[in-house]
């Protein structure tokens, strides 16, 4: 078995184990594999993720299905955020993890890094994923986690957190130019 492809199954159980979340579904984009819990997360993300005045990104790309149309949003937003950073890690592999509510993202915050925190989304280094609250998700929110993702990918190394707010910042203010 490829060794990435034992690497995320190792990750995605080691998140269903230790969390007790169950992810019933998962879905395969170019770039990321999404895990979540019912149908209905999965089209209430695709929902919230409106990418507005960027839907012409999408123009070349065949959606017949709600599965579709979420991986072909997620990849192109991945694509503009690369775009706005001038960031291209060479090889963009991660876990998206769908959660119903802000309660379950920080409870996992809180298991993973033993902080209390209000947060409604977060990329982890460490697993290479971004768990999101599908209550709370809009297209800003996924665009600045993706550019967390995109920065840890292309320096490879532990770049301050300052840096990185600052960059994910500006991903979300020039997502939409």
């Amino acid at each position: 078995m490829n060794m990435r492809i034992l690497k995320a199954v190792l990750i995605i159980g080691f998140v269903l184990l230790t969390y007790s979340v169950a992810f019933e579904h998962e879905l395969k984009s170019r770039y990321a594999t999404i895990v979540y819990g019912s149908d209905d997360q999965l089209r209430r993300f695709n929902k919230e993720i409106s990418l507005g005045s960027l839907s012409y990104l999408l123009r070349d790309k065949k959606s017949v299905t709600i599965d579709d149309e979420a991986r072909n949003k997620l990849d192109v937003l991945i694509e503009r955020v690369e775009t706005i950073l001038s960031m291209y890690p060479k090889e963009v592999r991660f876990t998206l993890v769908l959660l119903p509510s802000d309660k379950e993202v920080q409870s996992i915050f809180r298991k993973k890094y033993g902080k209390d925190v209000d947060y409604i989304s977060f990329y982890s280094p460490r697993d290479k994923a971004i768990y999101v609250s599908v209550k709370d998700i809009d297209i800003d929110v996924l665009a600045h986690e993706i550019a967390h993702l995109i920065i840890d990918l292309y320096y490879g190394i532990g770049t301050p957190q300052r840096i990185h707010e600052v960059l994910a910042q500006y991903v979300e203010s020039h997502l939409k130019d």
